[in-house]
């Protein structure tokens, strides 16, 4: 095991929409990514870092830690909204490799 306490069911309380990318032609030559629901999931959420700046504009970024039950497809780049906060996916793994949960490295953009 990673050295990470395993996260309980029942701190799986959070239902996210799991949206993935897609490339939509613009009619111009070019592409327009937006994003789709795939699937809902249980997830916990943890924050793991405080907000840091963003230099070009006000805001800030938070660090979370979003475990979710597997199997699900979650892959970096693909975002878990819950609400109106959207948690960018930067990194997945199975903490413990025996396929029951995914750990996902995720930043939170605030305004």
């Amino acid at each position: 095991m990673s050295g990470q306490a395993a996260t309980p069911l029942g701190a799986m309380r959070h239902r996210l929409v799991h949206e993935t990318s897609v490339e939509v032609p613009d009619g111009a030559g070019g592409v327009r990514r937006s994003f789709i629901a795939v699937d809902l999931l249980w997830a916990a959420v943890e924050t793991v870092a405080a907000p840091a700046e963003i230099a070009d504009r006000p805001g800030a970024v938070l660090t979370h830690r979003v475990t979710v039950r597997a199997p699900a497809t979650v892959a970096a780049g693909d975002r878990l909204r819950l609400g109106a906060r959207i948690f960018l996916v930067e990194a997945v793994s199975d903490p413990d490799m025996r396929g029951r949960r995914l750990l996902c490295q995720c930043r939170e953009e605030t305004p």
